[in-house]
């Protein structure tokens, strides 16, 4: 009797556990700061959760520094707003996946014509120039879960912008996906 009720938990764990990230709802969509997206006739039930999920590519970044981004989004049943929130994208370094990252290497000069020539006395401190490092990373993260408590069909209003200059870089592309759980 014990082993088949631990067989029935774990295979209960298995098959709750089997998509942690949700059935996506929206392909990504890439972000335009100067457009509102919406997604209508979200069929959601009570005990769902709707997570939103920020894509970010991004090559020649400096020291690793993401840009972040604020996702502004009104969640409404019927016409009225249920949840009304703005949400950093990109803050932190949990709930990552997908997860692509490379060192960007410089290319090196060929013409190496100039060379320098000094003495350095030894006692005195040298300074280092030390080069920013750049990568290239390519992810997903979790933004935010918003349970869900009422079944319907819910629209889903959401605009994601950054005041960071390096979050225009035509190197950085953005978008947001829609899983529910």
């Amino acid at each position: 009797m014990m082993k088949l009720i631990s067989t029935i938990l774990f295979s209960a764990t298995v098959i709750v556990s089997c998509n942690p990230v949700g059935k996506t709802v929206t392909e990504e969509t890439p972000v335009d700061g100067q457009l509102v997206n919406t997604v209508e006739n979200l069929d959601l039930k009570a005990g769902d959760e709707l997570v939103i999920w920020g894509k970010m590519d991004a090559s020649f970044l400096k020291n690793d520094d993401v840009p972040i981004f604020d996702l502004r989004y009104n969640l409404s049943l019927d016409g009225k707003t249920i949840e009304n929130q703005t949400v950093p994208m990109f803050a932190g370094n949990d709930k990552i996946i997908k997860s692509t990252y490379e060192i960007r290497k410089e290319e090196e000069q060929e013409d190496d014509q100039y060379t320098d020539e000094r003495t350095i006395d030894s006692e005195a401190p040298t300074e280092k120039n030390v080069e920013p490092t750049k990568s290239d990373w390519s992810f997903e993260q979790e933004v935010i879960k918003i349970p869900i408590t009422k079944d319907g069909k819910y629209t889903l209003d959401y605009k994601a912008n950054s005041n960071d200059e390096d979050a225009d870089s035509m190197f950085t592309k953005v978008a947001v996906i829609i899983r529910k759980r």
